[in-house]
């Protein structure tokens, strides 16, 4: 299990988690940098967090979110039963992301180890039992700020370091 992202409705990462990803291959003349193993981010010089590849989270964000948004709409285009689940996973060589929506729109996004069966079980977990117990339910967090609760932030890497596939 290698990231996390929750995406609220009007596309903007409310949320970002990273574990056990493996090292990028290395490239001529670009820095490496090195991420926490379950705190998600880490900060560049210039003050702003840097995403699991390195790049600036906000940026990382602006792909994943595009990444989903396209191949949403295209298998929902695609499909022959109209308003369908559609797109709930993709795989690459390095990795496989899967995708589960909210009726409130809020988009959970992980990403795995290709090998990985579908996490949209533990996706729909997360939103049902630690995002509604400890975000919505919670009067003093605002629903579009739990990346900034510390106790459901501490319940998804507790929950996520005891699913199989998490090294």
């Amino acid at each position: 299990i290698y990231n996390l992202y929750i995406f609220d409705r009007h596309c903007q990462l409310i949320f970002f988690s990273s574990w056990s990803k493996p090292p990028l291959p290395a490239r001529p003349n670009v820095p490496t940098t090195t991420q926490p193993e379950a705190e998600g981010s880490v900060s560049k010089p210039g003050g702003a967090q840097l995403g699991a590849t390195g790049m600036e989270l906000s940026e990382e964000a602006k792909l994943v979110y595009g990444v989903i948004f396209s191949l949403r709409n295209l298998v929902n285009k695609l499909s022959p039963q109209p308003e369908s689940d559609g797109f709930l996973t993709y795989k690459t060589s390095h990795y496989k992301l899967h995708y589960f929506e909210t009726p409130t729109s809020l988009k959970f996004v992980m990403t795995t180890d290709p090998y990985m069966d579908t996490m949209r079980e533990v996706l729909r977990t997360i939103y049902a039992q630690i995002y509604v117990e400890y975000v919505v339910k919670n009067p003093l967090c605002a629903a579009d700020q739990g990346g900034t609760n510390s106790i459901f932030r501490e319940r998804v890497t507790r929950y996520v370091a005891g699913l199989p596939g998490y090294d």
